[in-house]
């Protein structure tokens, strides 16, 4: 027996309020975890190295193939994924790939060849982490009728502190079990944490029997349930047609790209000035410390003041500070460029869920999400790539930090350039009757109904 929903009077604010006890902090911790939890493991790969190079005598070139492997199918299977959570809903999909998580970090646990590694690692992790991660951003969202900033800060500051909690604790792991049983060790206690996440997790408020946070009465009851499948990929359609829909994932790539090469090449830059390899390997820990910061104050920031401004002074920032390793060769140096480039790093990310919110209002934007880590995922494997080939050829890393530079300030430029986030750019698209070949006005937009004001 169903049991009626009470009135909203009774389940919400009758006036907005910043921060209240709401189940969408229940939904905003689970996600949090599950980041931590599911991104561990690729995230910390690099204690891994050693290990593997040891025991099989593999180059570090073909184990950290593994790595690039994982995040390009990670990056191609994301418009899927995304697409995949707006059709049978971010719980399922969750089932689908933690279940794929699993089975690949317990198979990575016994191989013995490196094309193995590949499958394991590489594939399987790489399609888990883009069906189990990627839906859940635009799942959040529609939790967030008010105040998306602030839910949208505390998740991406589990970004940042995932990896800063990992990689110690994988690193005495393998010290105290070894490697193979390391991944053994993630695979089951994974498997615990995440089972117990997801079934407590709902999709929507509804599910719950609540409104979304931030709801006050006199608003519409929009975003509160899923929509049928073929509305949604009305939906998906009208949204292609937009230019923020592929302009955003431009956006997304060029400061993957930027900041990938400095993640991945500042350790052997800093070794290369003599620099102790400890003390080189704490600049990341430090740049992620800093980028928690951003990280939670970006999107709050982007939902008050605006996404636009506050992205590209976060671009610029990512971009600019980078100048200052061409002439940074004392260790304080190297922890005043990772303090600086942090704040940017941080708040690269931040405002892509608001500026979704502000483009396409409570509408499915699984597909757009997607989209957008397609062009984060071959970002970070180009920029993570780029900057091994270019010393190889030159014998430093000048150019790459050049290419860091040119793709961060571009991004910023490029944000600059998008549209106006005041209006919804598909308005009304619910009242739009479901059709085989939907034309577009002639100033290029998706002829829908009149606009319903963005929030």
């Amino acid at each position: 027996m169903t049991t009626a929903k009470p009135p909203s009077s009774f389940r919400t604010p009758q006036r907005p309020q910043v921060f209240y006890w709401h189940y969408a902090w229940v939904i905003v911790s689970i996600i949090a975890v599950m980041q931590m939890v599911g991104s561990s493991v690729r995230m910390a790969f690099g204690v891994f190295i050693d290990p593997l190079s040891t025991e099989f005598g593999w180059s570090q070139g073909a184990i950290t193939m593994a790595y690039a492997l994982s995040s390009v199918v990670t990056a191609v299977a994301s418009p899927m994924a995304g697409s995949l959570g707006d059709r049978i809903g971010a719980r399922k999909a969750m089932m689908i790939g933690c279940t794929l998580f699993i089975v690949g970090v317990m198979l990575t646990g016994v191989i013995n060849q490196v094309w193995q590694l590949y499958v394991t690692f590489g594939l399987m992790l790489g399609v888990a982490q883009a069906i189990f991660l990627v839906p859940l951003i635009p799942s959040a969202m529609t939790w967030f009728r008010r105040h998306l900033g602030l839910g949208m800060g505390i998740l991406m500051a589990a970004w940042g502190l995932g990896p800063a909690l990992a990689t110690p604790l994988l690193g005495y792991m393998i010290e105290a079990f070894g490697w193979k049983d390391t991944f053994w060790i993630t695979a089951v206690v994974s498997a615990f944490i995440m089972a117990g996440l997801i079934a407590v997790y709902k999709n929507k408020p509804s599910d719950h029997g609540v409104d979304p946070y931030g709801f006050v009465r006199g608003d519409p009851d929009i975003g509160s349930k899923r929509p049928p499948a073929e509305r949604v990929k009305q939906f998906t359609g009208y949204m292609r047609r937009t230019a923020a829909y592929w302009n955003l994932s431009s956006i997304h790539f060029l400061g993957c790209v930027g900041h990938a090469i400095i993640l991945i090449y500042i350790i052997p830059i800093a070794v290369n000035e003599g620099i102790s390899l400890v003390v080189a390997a704490s600049l990341v820990t430090a740049m992620s410390a800093v980028s928690i910061i951003t990280r939670l104050a970006t999107p709050v920031m982007c939902d008050k003041y605006g996404p636009k401004m506050v992205m590209t002074v976060a671009y610029l920032i990512q971009g600019l500070t980078v100048i200052m390793l061409f002439w940074t060769h004392d260790v304080w140096l190297f922890f005043a460029f990772a303090a600086a480039f942090g704040i940017g790093y941080g708040g690269e990310a931040g405002g892509f869920p608001i500026l979704n919110r502000r483009y396409y209002g409570f509408a499915p934007v699984g597909s757009a999400h997607g989209f957008q880590m397609l062009g984060a995922g071959l970002g970070m494997a180009l920029g993570g790539w780029i900057g091994g080939v270019i010393f190889d050829m030159m014998g430093n890393y000048d150019w790459a930090l050049i290419i860091s530079v040119v793709a961060s300030v571009a991004g910023a430029v490029s944000i600059l350039l998008l549209e106006p986030t005041n209006r919804l750019l598909i308005p009304d698209w619910e009242k739009e009757p479901v059709a085989e070949d939907e034309s577009q006005s002639a100033e290029g937009q998706v002829r829908v109904p009149t606009s319903a004001g963005a929030d």
